[in-house]
């Protein structure tokens, strides 16, 4: 009898040593890194780090912990920019808009991505 996978994707067990191996501390700033220069590029860049952060996360809990983290930090620079006068044109979004995705879109998509793999 073969060993059924508890995630819907097969990637999951493969992705171990990254997730809790000698590097899981740098596989997780890269994610912080990467996702932040995403959210630079755009607000979709918001999703983008979601899932690299569910990726690298070693169970939903802590997908979701990353992405709150990550949204927070990103909320609080939009509260910044705002507050200054400096906030760009970011496709569209005012910044209460843009808060509000920063709070919701990481957390959401790493969970998700977490969950299914």
């Amino acid at each position: 009898m073969s060993e059924r996978s508890t995630t819907l994707f097969a990637y999951g067990s493969r992705l171990q040593p990254i997730r809790s191996g000698r590097f899981a501390d740098a596989a997780s700033a890269l994610a912080w890194i990467g996702g932040a220069a995403a959210t630079v590029g755009h607000p979709a860049g918001l999703a983008v780090a979601g899932v690299l952060l569910g990726i690298v996360a070693t169970s939903v809990k802590r997908a979701v912990a990353a992405g709150v983290s990550f949204g927070i930090t990103v909320a609080a620079g939009v509260v910044v920019l705002a507050v200054t006068g400096a906030t760009p044109p970011a496709g569209g979004f005012t910044p209460v808009e843009m808060i509000g995705l920063a709070l919701l879109g990481p957390p959401t998509a790493a969970a998700v991505v977490r969950a299914l793999g």
